[in-house]
């Protein structure tokens, strides 16, 4: 959308996609050997099954509040006063506008608003956890000491926003008071962040697999790679949206993973509805399927589509505060129509020219074909000039 409103939009040209993927594919096998979760068939339990039948992590959309969606409005006014240069970079910028989008999403509490009216995300991220502690809490596990069942399942809740400030309010704090409130006992729920050093992190990732810790809330670089405690994981929350595809695949790792006990687990996702949640999930989740294209090493594809930089621009963070997803989409749609006319204009430009190239080679057939001739009689001529066998006269030498 163009600084000026009013449904008006421009283009924003952008690196667009991978060509010769068999080429680049051959290189990268040179050096590296991929094997994904779906060539390996580890026994990995199955994700819980939605309301619809499909076996997909669980989207658990909220309405956003009237605080939240001023503060995205105002969110809007600064993207397109970065985008018309009317401040300076070190005042204002995307990266900023994009962190304080992302802070407001998960609540508006973390940009320095009040507790806003009806159910925050916070809210649905407790009553979620508090609904399958209740129904879980009696489950038996085997014990990895005394191979003897006891009692006790574990959720992983991830949220690299709002991390625990004793200073001031913040989110894991938050959570964990409504946990309490709800009936779970203070000393079952537990920050990855009380572990300062890595005896102290394998002692609660012991005490996380032997049933003592039902909630454990961490972020994606602290509980993410090396994070051993799915063997009575039942569910894994993901409060906020990271960066990276890599991010969500470490967190859903810590769950589906070798070693759990559950047959099957629950994978939530909390989205705030006309709030950067809706476009960080849909940006990465794209980003995610290009990267597995390139992992899986098929060489039947000669394009692959890049679907940009993560990083929003000020159209889509103007498009997202407007609250109407219809304009995202007439956006694309807009792109998409310009682009197939290109591909139009090219095909036609190909068909113009294999025609021209038709006529050359016939006429170049034409020309070898009354050449045959020429050529062979002239064969009994020819010397033999090559290495030492090569002579010639220059000034009677």
């Amino acid at each position: 959308m163009a600084p000026t409103g009013g449904g008006s939009f421009r283009l924003k040209t952008r690196f667009a996609k991978f060509q010769n993927v068999p080429e680049m594919l051959r290189m990268w096998h040179v050096f590296a050997d991929v094997k994904t979760a779906e060539d390996l068939h580890l026994p990995t339990p199955l994700l819980r099954e939605r309301a619809d039948g499909q076996r997909d992590p669980e989207n658990i959309v909220l309405q956003p509040s009237l605080e939240l969606e001023a503060y995205i409005a105002d969110i809007g006014e600064r993207a397109e006063r970065v985008a018309n240069k009317s401040v300076r970079p070190e005042e204002d910028n995307m990266l900023k506008i994009s962190t304080d989008g992302r802070k407001a999403a998960l609540d508006v509490r973390m940009v320095g608003g009040d507790r806003p009216a009806g159910t925050t995300k916070i809210d649905a991220v407790a009553h979620q956890v508090l609904h399958i502690w209740n129904g879980t809490k009696h489950l038996s596990y085997l014990d990895e000491v005394t191979k003897e069942p006891t009692p006790g399942a574990l959720q992983l809740v991830f949220s690299d926003l709002g991390k625990p400030k004793p200073d001031r309010w913040n989110a894991y704090d938050e959570l964990r008071g409504k946990l309490i409130d709800g009936g779970m006992p203070a000393e079952q729920i537990r920050y990855i962040h009380e572990a300062k050093t890595d005896p102290d992190k394998a002692r609660l990732f012991a005490a996380a697999r032997a049933g003592h810790v039902a909630v454990l809330v961490g972020s994606t670089a602290k509980m993410g790679v090396g994070t051993n405690v799915q063997a009575r994981a039942v569910a894994l929350h993901h409060m906020d949206c990271p960066w990276r595809p890599a991010d969500i695949e470490q967190r859903d790792g810590r769950i589906v993973q070798q070693g759990n006990q559950n047959p099957e687990v629950g994978l939530y996702r909390y989205v705030v509805e006309r709030s950067f949640d809706s476009y960080m999930w849909q940006t990465v989740e794209r980003k995610a399927k290009f990267i597995s294209q390139i992992m899986r090493g098929r060489l039947d594809v000669r394009e692959i589509e890049d679907i940009g930089d993560v990083a929003l621009g000020a159209a889509e963070t103007k498009a997202l505060s407007s609250g109407n997803p219809l304009l995202m989409e007439q956006s694309v749609a807009n792109n998409d129509v310009a682009r197939l006319h290109r591909l139009e204009r090219a095909g036609q430009r190909n068909q113009s020219n294999l025609a021209s190239t038709r006529v050359s080679a016939i006429t170049r057939l034409q020309t070898l074909d009354r050449n045959i001739d020429m050529v062979t009689a002239a064969l009994p001529r020819v010397v033999d000039t090559s290495d030492d066998l090569f002579r010639m006269t220059v000034a009677d030498r």
